[in-house]
């Protein structure tokens, strides 16, 4: 078996032989024309331009749409812009190549080979961050749905740790930057802008300037009202803190209502994706049969 695989293939082995000898003959031939402080000067010259090309791919991916995506969806896995090209770009090749190039190479090529270019090209589109309708695009808008609405629980969170706090002093003034220092352990989705909003709040912007970009991260109704009384809370009293945060007490109930209503239905269509791909490929494999055997049959019918 492996004597007929040699000699059926032996033009390709050839060829590969060949390569081989040319490179390293290459490789002898500039050795013995250039000396060693032009070879080390090719060297540096390679290895920057290397670095170069390398800080400029990085810089790209991160104005990509796949890095503007994952950013949303605060980096799913450990996932960055230039990480999911690679990791994609990388199996779409090795499929190509296995699927597609070495039976071209070998000469089987069949319907087989166009299958499974077709199901690579399916791929490549589902894996598109550029296109809307993308399977990519479906998860990460799910992610990044999941993640407000979890977020928006803990602008929820914050509201009733306020109140709680406020209810436990014994002084009749508040500190505001101590009552949120001593409830930012609490916080998961916003430790990293509880931590931003606590070190800028005594810069030259002020407290009032580092309020207003947490609300902005935040990016809620609820989150903006909740800060509007936030901002106030070292200027009056207890007693009438608390009036204003309960007086919001509604507001933050049938938000928190909807929130939970949308990170169910989010969980629901997170759990589906495994369903739906089931279905497509079942589809898709249904397809295939169809072409298959109307092909088979008109072949037989030229006959």
């Amino acid at each position: 078996m492996e004597e007929t695989f040699i000699f059926k293939h032996l033009d390709l082995i050839v060829y590969i032989f060949c390569f081989i000898l040319s490179v390293i003959a290459g490789i002898l031939v500039y050795s013995g024309l250039t000396t060693k402080g032009e070879r080390m000067q090719t060297r540096i010259r390679i290895r920057n331009s290397i670095e170069k090309n390398r800080k400029k791919v990085v810089e790209n991916s991160k104005q990509s749409k796949a890095e503007e995506w994952l950013k949303k969806a605060q980096y799913p896995l450990g996932l960055n812009g230039i990480r999911y090209n690679l990791i994609i770009g990388g199996f779409i090749l090795f499929l190509i190549t296995y699927y597609v190039t070495f039976p071209i190479l070998l000469g089987e090529i069949g319907k087989g080979t166009m299958i499974a270019f077709v199901c690579i090209l399916i791929f490549g589109l589902l894996a598109l961050p550029h296109f809307p309708y993308s399977l990519f695009c479906f998860i990460m808008k799910r992610v990044i749905d999941y993640h407000n609405a979890k977020k928006y629980a803990e602008v929820f969170l914050l509201y009733d740790l306020l109140i709680n706090e406020i209810e436990m002093m014994t002084v009749n003034r508040i500190n505001t930057y101590n009552v949120l220092r001593n409830i930012k352990s609490h916080f998961i989705i916003l430790e990293k802008s509880f931590t931003v909003l606590l070190s800028s709040w005594s810069n030259d912007e002020g407290p009032k300037v580092a309020l207003d970009k947490f609300a902005e991260e935040l990016g809620s109704k609820e989150s903006q009202s909740l800060i509007a009384v936030i901002k106030t809370l070292d200027d009056v009293e207890r007693s009438t803190a608390l009036n204003h945060l309960k007086g919001m007490h509604s507001m933050f109930t049938r938000s928190q209502i909807e929130n939970y209503r949308r990170r169910k239905k989010i969980m629901t269509d997170l759990l589906g994706i495994p369903i739906k791909a089931t279905h497509f490929i079942i589809i898709l494999n249904f397809m295939v049969v169809i072409v298959t055997m109307v092909t088979i049959i008109m072949s037989n019918s030229r006959l």
